[in-house]
């Protein structure tokens, strides 16, 4: 079997349909569909049942709701593909893009295979139109600073294929229970066993932006938990690249300092948390890397003013000027 394609579940059921049938559409690959229904209170996993029930490799598993982390766990255990697709339920794929990865990783014996995706709001606007339509085969070292500095390699699982083989060698799996960051602290951690990388630089994925989805939503309710989300996410990141080469190990770096001012940029809206020792040690990285900082600012999404801001002003003035934008 080519793939298994894995789909945590949790109340979508306006879109699962969509999903599950653009699965089931794939041109000229064999495939198993995993349905983990992580405890929906919707209509999902009635849904998921009745394609069980019609389609022979269709499995569902039903748990009590732990996370999408948990969820995909679940499914990597039954999984029997050569290659592993994790795939959210409220987003579809366009038909040939389990062939065309599957074949570039069949060609290459590659370990991880990326695409491309165009992403569509609930109104139905497209954006995210940037590919090349070429395919690129990339070396670890490559790999990594590819994914690092997000060039055509995005944080997401679900624009990726992942060998089975190579999961289970290194015992790869999410953290259970996470619930943000989970996507690229899975993602680190096969890219730093990642021999042989593939890009198929087409949009071949299609990505549902949704303003009410649990991603968009958890932070403004938990927004202590994410910020040990991200600083874990950092640790991770640390302690993977602790024997690649320099320019992989500034490369993390630029990625962290990314990440940060994104977090920033949310904390910024709870001034109690302005203060925070945990606030004050992301400062503390930043203004340490200022020089990778200097080389890399635009990347890490600063503008050429908002990078001196943040190096040389006191840190409760910079976060309420990030608060004011």
């Amino acid at each position: 079997m080519d793939v298994s394609v894995i789909i945590p579940v949790y109340n979508t059921e306006q879109y699962l349909v969509n999903c599950v049938d653009s699965v089931l559409k794939q041109i000229g690959v064999s495939l198993e569909i995993i349905l983990v229904d992580d405890g929906s209170t919707d209509s999902s996993p009635s849904i998921c049942d009745k394609y069980a029930k019609v389609h022979d490799n269709i499995t569902v598993i039903h748990i009590q709701n732990s996370g999408p982390a948990t969820a995909k766990n679940e499914g990597l255990k039954l999984a029997k593909g050569n290659y592993i697709a994790l795939t959210d339920s409220d987003d579809k794929m366009e038909p040939q893009m389990l062939n065309k990865m599957v074949s570039a990783g069949y060609a290459y014996h590659a370990d991880i295979i990326c695409c491309n995706y165009k992403q569509i709001d609930e109104q139905g606007n497209i954006s995210h139109l940037n590919s090349t339509n070429q395919q690129y085969v990339l070396n670890h070292e490559e790999g990594l600073t590819h994914f690092f500095s997000k060039d055509k390699i995005y944080s997401q699982c679900w624009t990726k294929l992942y060998k089975r083989q190579m999961l289970q060698d290194h015992h790869i799996e999410n953290d259970p229970g996470l619930r943000t960051d989970e996507d690229f602290i899975f993602n680190i951690r096969a890219f730093v066993r990642a021999q042989t990388t593939v890009i198929v630089d087409e949009p071949l994925y299609v990505y549902t932006h949704r303003g009410n989805s649990l991603a968009h939503a958890y932070f403004k309710e938990n927004i202590s938990q994410y910020i040990d989300n991200r600083i874990k996410r950092v640790q991770v990141t640390q302690d993977a690249v602790k024997n690649e080469s320099d320019a992989v190990k500034e490369w993390s770096t630029v990625h962290i300092i990314m990440y940060y001012n994104e977090l920033l940029g949310k904390v910024a809206l709870f001034q109690e948390y302005h203060s925070d020792k945990r606030i004050k040690n992301i400062f503390r990285f930043i203004r340490q890397n200022k020089d990778i900082l200097n080389r890399h600012y635009r990347l890490c999404g600063f503008s050429k003013g908002g990078q001196l801001l943040i190096l040389y002003l006191p840190i409760s003035i910079y976060m309420k000027y990030r608060k004011s934008k």
